[in-house]
């Protein structure tokens, strides 16, 4: 077994005096942890010695630029420079300069450059990319049939192959790749000698998280494993790093970062990390700053992108959700629909005109329209998604005009009368208007005899609106008008009447509006004077609604728009593909939207902002330690007075769950309160429990709300006195509190906390 120690001189080599001195002078700054953390690696760098100590630097100082001012490209190039002079014939790293090339160090050293060739361009970035792709070269021909030795043509080891997948991860390589298939393999049931088990364990999560694979049970054995009293400093940096990756910033992976603050180490200008020496585990100061400094670096960059605006955001999220065959499901984690595929295709359309996501979701469409059309024929009727996947290929000018004829001769084929469409139940309609749009979008004229007698067929409805009807030889029956009908029926007509030609159905449609500004299907469905169905308004029929009263020239965009920006779910908008792709269009018509405020943005501006604390009656001694802790949190001397007014300036307001209209200072949040839940963006919360945390802006500085119970008075100074409130993010922060242990006395591991997004 050839073990990557063989490389270490006999000669043990220690931190020189300098640095130690340099280390233990007392601290006496308020700099950020990652200015202050990233300076010591600077600080240190002359006395990195080895190929790992080097690398790990590098991630940890390409991750952290530009979020610290201070770091410069020419503090990262020192790094850059010194592994690449390192780099061997072969392509390999050894652990020291001038040491025999080896599979761990060569790939720590990818790993490195790898994330560092995006800051250069010119003829640097070229030096860069040659050295990590013969790196990768030697990773490659070091590969001995299921996995990689220490060096070349030597026993499969658990270390070189984590890292050997980890480095090709980084570069390409997936999952699917038979090298990394057959690593993997053996990495399932391997010992992990050698390395501590959170370290070896961290590796692993990350060696699959790069190359795509889904580990089962690891993400909570590293939970397990983080939260025990017996892993090492560096151990715990690295899991939490690998716990970030995999989770994101959460109430709990905040906690874990909180902890590693508390374990950091102090200099007069910098912070470092180390191990707590004993028996066999050594200092590793440099490893171990590297990957705290790493983990920060990770928080930070997160944060600062949860800036997105709603449509960038959406665009993003949109491509997440595209299922493997190409299309997009109505919701995520199911099978593709062509609706819903039509609807994201075009959303993305506007995003990015075209791209991977939308060449493959075009190719599930090619594939599904004749199988589509064969359903139809086979119905003998317009079956919708062979409708949406005509659209869909419209909207992308994928039809010629010989096709075009085709589908034109098709729809009309399928016709129950001139100018009508319909199913089993008779004339619809809904699939009318289906066929208008469609020979309309396949260039059909206007004036088209079909469409002509489709229009008059449609406004001679006797009903206000427009629903399913049953027609037979004998009677034919209007059932109740619908929102979604009407909606798909005035988007057809649109181009084809007037406003007054179609008023009685856009009134009804507009009395369909409840009270909170949006539209169900169904307002409200009554029997014999009793209210039996009260509808819930859904993003897509809210959207539609708008746009298409606009097109008659009634206005409700901005309201909308403000009904719309408190509809984030879990990434996307509303409870659907549809709604989502909905909203990115609806985004798109806005030369300029309300720019998103989070809690990370208010949290940032509190050293410098000069804020000033409000709180409402009975709130006084609640205030004073809220201030007293982020104060000693921030470096602030921050006052505290009774509430009258928000004025110019910056504020942390305290005050109940019911005193503000939130709304009024976020408008991507919306808060409603009755006397026993609390409804945060549509998720409800145990009112006497629950203390919601909300950021906001006036035109003149930012504001920070506290709304809580006066039930929660200890639980809110216990939530301030933690580190966790330096990574607030996300569009709000709900905490909920349970007295676990029933002592009364409420404590941090009592608090549970979601980061609303």
């Amino acid at each position: 077994m050839v073990k990557a120690s063989l490389e270490v001189p006999r000669m043990k080599r220690v931190i020189p005096v300098l640095l130690i001195v340099m280390m233990i002078i007392p601290y006496a700054g308020a700099v950020p942890i990652l200015d202050a953390s990233t300076k010591f690696l600077l600080e240190g760098r002359e006395y990195m010695e080895t190929t790992q100590q080097l690398s790990l630097s590098l991630i940890a100082l390409t991750s952290s630029y530009p979020a610290v001012e201070n770091l410069t490209i020419g503090d990262i190039d020192y790094f850059v420079d010194a592994l690449l002079a390192r780099q061997n014939p072969d392509g390999g790293w050894g652990y020291y300069e001038d040491s025999v090339s080896n599979v761990v160090d060569t790939s720590y050293a990818v790993i490195a450059l790898k994330k560092a060739l995006s800051l250069y361009e010119g003829n640097k970035r070229s030096l860069v990319f040659k050295a990590v792709e013969r790196g990768i070269g030697f990773l490659v021909d070091s590969y001995n049939g299921n996995g990689w030795g220490y060096v070349p043509e030597t026993l499969t080891e658990f270390y070189p192959t984590a890292m050997a997948v980890w480095a090709l991860g980084e570069n390409g390589y997936s999952k699917s790749n038979p090298r990394i298939q057959s690593a993997i393999e053996y990495l399932e049931g391997a010992e992990h000698y050698g390395l501590r088990e959170g370290e070896a364990l961290a590796l692993k999560l990350l060696a699959y998280h790069a190359v795509g694979y889904t580990p089962s049970g690891l993400v909570e054995k590293a939970w397990g494993l983080v939260n025990s009293p017996n892993i090492t400093v560096k151990e715990r940096a690295f899991l939490t790093y690998a716990l970030l990756v995999y989770e994101g910033l959460t109430f709990e992976t905040a906690k874990l970062l909180t902890t590693l603050e508390e374990l950091k180490e102090k200099n007069e200008s910098f912070v470092y990390w180390a191990n707590k020496p004993g028996g066999l585990v050594q200092r590793e100061v440099f490893v171990t700053s590297a990957l705290a400094t790493w983990t920060f670096a990770k928080v930070s960059g997160g944060l600062e992108a949860g800036l997105k605006t709603p449509f960038e955001a959406s665009c993003s999220e949109l491509e997440k959700v595209q299922n493997e065959d190409g299309g997009w499901p109505y919701i995520p984690g199911f099978s593709s629909t062509d609706r819903a595929t039509y609807y994201a295709l075009k959303a993305l359309k506007k995003c990015y005109f075209m791209d991977e996501s939308i060449g493959k979701g075009l190719e599930w469409v090619k594939g599904r329209i004749d199988k589509n059309m064969e359903i139809a024929l086979s119905k003998g009727e317009l079956y919708p998604p062979y409708v949406y996947n005509l659209l869909t290929l419209l909207e992308f000018n994928l039809v010629n005009e010989s096709e075009k004829a085709e589908h034109i001769a098709f729809i009309k084929s399928l016709k129950k009368g001139d100018g009508k469409w319909g199913d089993f139940l008779g004339l619809q309609p809904y699939d009318t208007a289906l066929a208008i749009k469609a020979l309309l979008a396949l260039g059909v004229s206007p004036q088209d005899e079909d469409i002509v007698k489709a229009k008059e067929w449609l406004l001679s409805f006797p009903t206000e609106g427009w629903g399913t009807v049953i027609t037979t030889k004998y009677y034919t029956r209007f059932f109740p008008s619908e929102v979604s009908t009407t909606i798909e029926v005035l988007e057809a007509l649109e181009p084809l009447v007037t406003k007054q030609d179609v008023e009685k159905h856009l009134n009804w449609l507009l009395n369909q509006r409840i009270e909170d500004g949006g539209w169900p299907n169904i307002k409200e469905s009554y029997i014999v004077g009793v209210l039996m169905y009260q509808g819930q308004p859904s993003v897509e029929l809210t959207i539609r609604a708008t746009e298409v009263l606009y097109a008659f020239g009634i206005d409700y965009r901005q309201e909308t728009l403000q009904w719309l920006l408190p509809k984030k779910r879990n990434n996307l908008w509303g409870s659907s593909i549809i709604d989502s792709a909905l909203a990115t269009l609806y985004f798109s018509t806005f030369e300029e939207l309300p720019k998103p405020v989070n809690l990370y943005e208010v949290i940032r501006a509190l050293p410098d902002g000069n804020f000033k604390i409000l709180y409402t009656f009975g709130r006084d001694k609640v205030a004073l330690s809220v201030k007293d802790s982020l104060d000693m949190l921030f470096g602030t001397n921050m006052t505290a007075e009774e509430f009258k007014e928000i004025g110019d300036g910056n504020y942390i307001v305290l005050a109940d769950l019911a005193e503000f209209d939130l709304s009024k200072y976020n408008p991507y949040i919306e808060l409603k309160v009755d006397e026993e839940n609390v409804y945060l963006n549509g998720k409800d919360y145990k009112r006497d429990s629950t203390m919601i945390i909300a950021p906001g802006k006036t035109g003149t500085g930012y504001l920070l709300f506290v709304l809580y119970p006066r039930g929660l008075d200890s639980a809110v100074k216990v939530f301030f006195t933690s580190n966790i409130v330096k990574y607030l993010n996300g569009v709000a922060c709900v905490v909920t509190y349970e007295d676990k242990n029933q002592n009364g006395i409420v404590e941090l591991e009592e608090l549970e906390a979601e980061f609303v997004r």
